[in-house]
């Protein structure tokens, strides 16, 4: 209904191919709304078993799923849902061994993990491979969301984040708590640019990171640059 998207727009989502690092609360809202929007091909690759503290704020998963794999019980309710899209569950982890030929066989890929070292692996592989990929980061009660590599600017994740930077040894979720519904809000932002990019449609978060404080309700940007050699 959409005239900015259409058929052509569907055409788009059905032949695009999404791979999600993570299947945990940033990825729980963006695996369903790009399932249900149409989706044609949609990866996830994460080795965590559900725990009851992943209840609250990992909408995919129940009592029912307790000691169960992530992605496995993810597959399972994204097919059911749509049945006619592919999703492809990885149950290992990401390591630089695999990274390539797991991203290889998708054209975008969403940053849906806790840890830094998974976060630099997945900046060398897209790079390597010309993909533009989905950052999101929450902590407590607040959220980031950016796009890393994608025309025309190419910002970089360590042009933000540099390696040697130690301000960025933060605790993950598990370690330091945070509100149930701020994975849901800023995934569903994550699953938004994503469909931007696919679309070709609206200002993609490239060169801008969109932040979000649950507590003041505030939203802001700040601007980012690629800083490597040219």
């Amino acid at each position: 209904m959409l005239p900015e998207i259409g058929i052509v727009g569907q055409e788009k989502l059905k032949q695009a191919s999404v791979l999600f690092i993570g299947a945990g609360g940033l990825a729980c809202p963006g695996l369903l709304y790009l399932a249900a929007c149409g989706v044609g091909k949609i990866g996830m690759i994460d080795f965590d078993s559900i725990e009851p503290s992943n209840l609250h704020r990992q909408i995919l998963y129940g009592q029912n799923d307790l000691g169960k794999l992530k992605a496995l019980v993810a597959q399972d309710k994204l097919q059911t849902l749509h049945p006619n899209c592919q999703v492809i569950a990885y149950t290992s982890k990401l390591d630089a061994s695999n990274a390539i030929s797991i991203c290889e066989e998708y054209n975008l890929i969403i940053d849906a993990s806790d840890n830094l070292e998974t976060r630099y692996i997945i900046e060398a592989t897209c790079k390597q491979l010309n993909l533009p990929w989905v950052f999101a980061a929450i902590h407590k009660y607040e959220g980031q969301i950016s796009v890393f590599n994608h025309e025309p600017l190419r910002t970089q994740y360590s042009d933000v984040f540099p390696k040697n930077d130690k301000k960025q040894a933060v605790l993950n979720c598990a370690e330091a708590g945070v509100l149930g519904i701020l994975p849901g809000i800023v995934g569903s932002l994550q699953a938004n640019e994503a469909l931007k990019i696919i679309l070709q449609l609206g200002d993609v978060l490239s060169g801008t990171m969109l932040c979000y404080n649950a507590l003041s309700n505030v939203f802001y940007t700040i601007k980012t640059q690629n800083n490597s050699p040219q």
